[in-house]
């Protein structure tokens, strides 16, 4: 569904009884700040991950991430988990040669870069659709290939269910500006962004460093390949979700 023509947004009203109304914006201009959010967008929206291994389905969704932004220049780290309870695969995957526990991403944007780029693109659809906007590797793994994972994960749910304290910064390790961090098992979620120049929590920082440091030691060509190209499912805008009642 294509977003409609100066739509009135029924539910959206004034005490005066005005109606709220959608307005399609004709033309988008590319500034700085909406190619970084939108390279921001395409680090932290995905919603799941999927691919075949020996011709069996797994699907990771999103556990923790982290997001370092330095303002001209953003790094993302994420972890993603098997849903245990995918029954697409089959009653054998546990005797499968390939078996992959966890998806790691790990992404980069450069804001100089980025305009650069944009700047000198002969199609600027082409060049956000393609390669070079943000960089993006992507694991598939279990445990052996990182052993600490399972133990980092555990410590980030614990850390976070009993409650975060933030004090005031004296010298932070952590070079960047703020820090935004997901956390989410399946019964317990929390999303939130601090600046670690101003406050920080010596046990969080301590893990942050150790994860970092875990995923960025990974060797480019470490983990399992999957049969084909995996796929990735982005969070919806309104009209996407909208759209999917003309299927009923």
């Amino acid at each position: 569904m294509e977003a409609p023509e100066n739509l009135d947004l029924m539910w959206e009203k004034t005490f005066g009884g005005h109606v709220g109304i959608y307005k399609p914006r004709k033309k988008v201009r590319f500034t700085p700040t909406l190619m970084r959010n939108l390279a921001i967008s395409k680090m932290v929206d995905v919603k799941l991950i999927s691919a075949e291994f020996q011709e069996n389905t797994f699907w990771f969704e999103p556990l923790v991430w982290l997001l370092f932004d330095s303002v001209s220049n953003i790094e993302f780290i994420g972890v993603y988990a098997t849903d245990t309870d995918n029954e697409d695969i089959s009653d054998n995957s546990s005797k499968l040669d390939i078996c992959p526990s966890f998806c790691i991403r790990k992404s980069s944007w450069s804001k100089s870069e980025d305009i650069y780029n944009l700047q000198h693109a002969d199609d600027k659809k082409k060049y956000i659709l393609g390669e070079n906007q943000i960089y993006s590797n992507v694991f598939f793994i279990d445990s052996t290939h990182l052993p600490e994972i399972e133990k980092i994960i555990s410590e980030a749910i614990h850390l976070t269910k009993n409650g975060l304290l933030l004090e005031e910064n004296i010298q932070s390790r952590l070079a960047c500006t703020e820090i935004t961090i997901n956390v989410s098992d399946g019964r317990f979620y929390l999303n939130f962004s601090y600046k670690p120049h101003l406050l920080t929590n010596s046990a969080l920082e301590e893990w942050i460093i150790k994860l970092r440091n875990s995923i960025d030691n990974l060797p480019l060509d470490i983990g399992y390949l999957p049969d084909d190209k995996f796929t990735m499912s982005y969070e919806l805008s309104l009209f996407d979700k909208i759209s999917m009642f003309d299927k009923f």
